[in-house]
């Protein structure tokens, strides 16, 4: 090769220094900082635990016992896994020497296998019927009779709105809020006018659903006085996102006195007056 021509192929071959502001520069190293992206991310999850409709967040005794056993459930589900997860890696990093073992086209089972499997067989067993146990335990709190209610409310399912009517002596209905005492149990009649719906308090309660031709009751109490969420939680048409229902819990003085309102008769405005005083003289004049 002649000495240009190897110098014009190493020319060729540089990158002249006017082309290096050109092109893209490599990106800095992120130096990552995880106590801050830790407590991003907790506060993001945390968020979601609480306000006017989070079941982790209850007021009720039969939420309370919903809560203990979503917790319960997560702890030991989140400890088995964990387990696995160590038995797995555990099994792919260990190098198994099988040098001057001749291969078998079905080997013995050892002891220890033997032993590891009765154990993990024995350990499934027992966290499946604890945890059995206290599933059936919390649906007892959660749907036990209990005390006397001491309000009766029929709640009534449409597309997409809910009748709320009180029962008893001088009842009344509402629609789309049930008000309730503090500390007193309520007994709630659930029925459906057209389609399935799932009457759902997260704070309160569980989730129970209306079906047609069939009623279900439930029963809630609130612990102390505020505004609780509820929604239908089975998709009952296009504004099933938009059917939901409040439940506001008062003191009981302060609940008697609303219900003594509600089931009065209703007084005449001033707009009514003057609407008939002129209605009236319209008739005289046209006499």
């Amino acid at each position: 090769m002649a000495p240009d021509e190897h110098n014009n192929n190493e020319r060729d071959r540089r990158v002249p220094d006017a082309v290096f502001p050109l092109l893209p520069s490599r990106p800095e190293k992120r130096v990552w900082a995880p106590s801050a992206d830790l407590l991003l991310t907790g506060s993001s999850l945390l968020s979601g635990c609480a306000g006017v409709q989070s079941a982790l967040d209850p007021h009720s005794e039969q939420a309370d016992t919903l809560a203990a056993l979503f917790w319960t459930f997560t702890a030991v589900l989140g400890l088995v896994w964990l387990v696995t997860m160590a038995g797995l890696l555990l099994a792919l990093t260990r190098r198994r020497d099988g040098r001057g073992e001749s291969a078998e086209a079905r080997p013995a089972v050892k002891r220890p296998m033997l032993i590891a499997f009765a154990a993990m067989l024995a350990s499934s067993a027992i966290v499946l019927s604890g945890l059995a146990v206290l599933s059936f335990g919390g649906q007892r709190t959660i749907f036990g009779s209990g005390a006397g209610a001491a309000l009766t409310i029929s709640v009534i399912g449409h597309q997409w709105w809910w009748q709320v009517r009180y029962e008893g002596e001088n009842g009344f209905e509402t629609a789309n809020e049930i008000r309730i005492p503090v500390g007193s149990p309520v007994e709630i009649k659930l029925t459906t006018a057209d389609v399935i719906h799932s009457f759902w308090i997260p704070s309160l309660a569980g989730k129970l659903d209306l079906i047609p031709g069939k009623r279900n009751e439930l029963r809630i109490e609130a612990s102390k006085p505020g505004v609780y969420r509820g929604q239908c939680a089975e998709f009952c048409g296009q504004q099933h996102a938009h059917m939901a229902i409040f439940v506001v819990a008062l003191e009981p003085h302060e609940f008697e006195r609303w219900r003594a309102d509600q089931a009065a008769p209703a007084k005449p405005t001033a707009y009514l007056r003057k609407q008939r005083v002129f209605t009236s003289a319209l008739l005289e004049s046209s006499q």
